[in-house]
């Protein structure tokens, strides 16, 4: 893969590129981006020319920079065109749109399957794989950033500590570059993450505290068994309660519903009333959830 530049460069001229991208040999998914054979594009090969054509200055970025990082996201898919449209064509078989971002001021538009972004930001110089990236707390933040609901952006600020792909002091440095465009969203999710919260589910839970008015808990708490040290999302150690959200996606094979079950008799064996909210729940009867708190907690 190479650019109409290069190529010529190396002496293969324009009349000879026009040919091989006519019949076929070669391609030219973005213009001036030559690919060097026929077919489709591999996933590789479609972040290879998205870069290609973003210049040594631009980096995968956004949903592709999570992508490539191994965070759980989906790319953008374009939309399908209208009806009425001559001519063949179908959705990429393997990948939506590829994003980049270019330092600002490069006049540089989106083309093809490639988006591309400006940022007065420093993009940095990392490279993963062989692709020149953003990191994994730029990714997510700028994610964030240009979210539509509240859940997404929890969802990636979770997934990247999770998965260990960034830390909360990365996070909070990035929010802090972002200035203004910091949407309260994204602020209080960092903020739930750097008081030790790694799941969307910890974040409903606390809003459904928080909103009731309920005393602030220990959260990511330590209770101490014979059984072992076990920890839980939320805890008053004083009234001996705590509570955990489950996760839409909690499903146990045999061997951990076994686990499971041995955690919680051994919480519930010291003494504590635990209270287990699936996270719908929450979102959909936080007031009920959290009366039920308070009931446990002696109002």
């Amino acid at each position: 893969m190479a650019h109409r530049r290069e190529l010529r460069v190396l002496g293969v001229g324009k009349d000879r590129i026009r040919r091989a991208v006519h019949a076929g040999r070669w391609l030219e998914p973005i213009p001036g981006v030559i690919v060097l054979h026929s077919g489709s594009l591999t996933r590789r090969e479609r972040l290879v020319a998205a870069l290609t054509w973003a210049g040594d200055e631009g980096r995968l970025s956004h949903t592709s920079a999570l992508h490539h990082l191994g965070a759980r996201i989906e790319e953008p898919v374009a939309l399908r065109r209208v009806a009425g449209v001559r001519g063949q064509y179908e959705p990429p078989p393997d990948a939506g749109l590829v994003q980049v971002t270019v330092p600002h001021g490069r006049h540089l538009e989106s083309a093809g399957f490639v988006v591309v972004h400006q940022t007065r930001r420093p993009l940095g110089e990392l490279v993963v794989d062989g692709l020149r990236t953003t990191s994994a707390a730029r990714a997510a933040i700028d994610v964030a950033l240009t979210a539509t609901r509240r859940q997404d952006v929890d969802h990636v600020i979770a997934d990247v500590l999770q998965k260990g792909l960034a830390r909360v002091e990365d996070l909070v440095d990035e929010v802090r570059l972002a200035g203004r465009r910091a949407t309260s969203w994204l602020k209080d999710a960092v903020a739930d993450a750097a008081r030790g919260m790694r799941s969307v589910g910890e974040s409903d839970l606390r809003r459904v505290i928080v909103s009731a008015g309920l005393p602030e808990p220990e959260w990511g708490a330590e209770i101490v068994t014979p059984a072992g040290t076990y920890f839980v999302d939320a805890y008053w150690r004083a009234r001996r309660v705590a509570a955990e959200a489950d996760g839409a996606a909690f499903h146990l094979s045999a061997a951990d519903w076994e686990g499971d079950l041995r955690r919680q008799n051994a919480i519930q064996g010291e003494g504590v009333r635990l209270f287990r909210f699936p996270v719908r729940r929450l979102r959909s009867a936080g007031p009920r959830c959290a009366e039920e708190l308070w009931q446990a907690l002696g109002r």
